[in-house]
């Protein structure tokens, strides 16, 4: 066989996966930019802490992630996945895991919530999402900005100050819309106003339902990771880590807030909404209670029939109209008495 036969009957390379971004860390604290084609040389290199950050949806991406020797098979399941189920667990000497995140349009499309997928350990942390999501970009600016990273987890870790950090930004938002809805609730306004309060009111409480269901599966997944870190997390490490986890789990008393200024607003409009509706019931009632004795006699006056009284003077239908308003007076009086008027 030829040496050009040979070329050809040899497996051809895997497509080079673009990076959404890559980062390295050696031995003396200096971070560098990894370019797409240096990334199996930043794996290799036994002093350099690495970030590898993959976009889930890129084929080549996943190629890699499939063939990297160095991830194991959970950690490829998880990478690769369509899960969303908040967890992190142990798979060999490393952690994998699905963690929360808010994707950038999250104000407009509050009805999807991404998540990031990681596997770490003592010296990598590759991740991989589907969408541009918030707290990762806070991440990358944040070493941009010189953060100073001497475990991958220290990334972990961080990421999830970000995370709450734009979960508190977007619960301070939330409650500033909620007195706002409280103010217009309290100052009366009605008519359109008060279908477009509701509206916004129901978006807020919406909101708040998935961020809840969002937050405290993840919180319950980090708080049981506490107790069972590998054995290459070190002490002061679990301890920021149990730092971050604490602040985040914070926000869970935030939202409970939140969606209990909602109930009490829905409660409030709803006895507002009760209010006007027997308003109105009881002025019709009123309206009704007036219009009838003017109505009945209406019908009988009405009646084609002879013998009728008044039929024949020329001012009868005069004295009908006076008798009718004569009734209707007799029914204010009535009422008045009854105190219902």
């Amino acid at each position: 066989m030829t040496t050009s036969d040979a070329v050809l009957d040899a497996p051809a390379a895997p497509p080079q996966p673009a990076l959404v971004c890559g980062y390295s860390v050696d031995s003396m604290g200096n971070m560098a930019v990894i370019a797409d084609h240096a990334i199996d040389d930043a794996l290799a290199a036994e002093d350099t802490l690495v970030w590898l950050h993959f976009d889930q949806s890129d084929a080549a991406a996943r190629a890699w992630i499939e063939a990297c020797p160095r991830l194991p098979e959970g950690a490829k399941d998880i990478l690769l996945g369509s899960d969303v189920h908040m967890r992190l667990e142990t798979a060999g000497d490393g952690l994998i895991g699905v963690v929360g995140d808010l994707h950038h349009e999250f104000a407009e499309r509050s009805d999807h919530l991404d998540v990031l997928r990681l596997y770490l350990d003592n010296r990598c942390l590759i991740s991989a999402r589907r969408s541009p999501e918030t707290a990762v970009d806070k991440l990358r600016r944040s070493l941009g900005e010189g953060l100073r990273v001497e475990r991958p987890l220290t990334l972990v870790t961080q990421f999830l100050h970000h995370v709450t950090d734009t979960l508190g930004d977007l619960m301070l938002d939330l409650s500033d819309r909620l007195q706002a809805l409280e103010d217009r609730m309290l100052d009366g306004g009605g008519g359109g106003g008060a279908d477009r309060a509701s509206e916004e009111l129901g978006r807020v409480r919406r909101i708040a339902a998935r961020l809840r269901r969002h937050m405290v599966p993840q919180q319950h997944a980090l708080l049981g990771l506490i107790s069972r870190l590998p054995e290459w997390v070190q002490g002061p490490d679990a301890k920021r880590l149990q730092n971050a986890i604490e602040r985040l789990g914070a926000l869970g008393h935030d939202l409970d807030l939140v969606q209990e200024r909602c109930r009490l607003l829905q409660d409030q409009a709803s006895a507002k909404l009760m209010e006007s509706t027997n308003r109105n019931l009881y002025l019709l009632s009123i309206v009704t209670a007036l219009a009838l004795p003017p109505t009945l006699l209406s019908g009988i006056f009405g009646m084609n029939l002879g013998g009728l009284p008044g039929g024949q003077n020329p001012f009868g239908f005069w004295y009908g109209i006076g008798f009718m308003v004569l009734t209707v007076l007799a029914t204010v009086l009535v009422l008045r008495k009854l105190r219902i008027l």
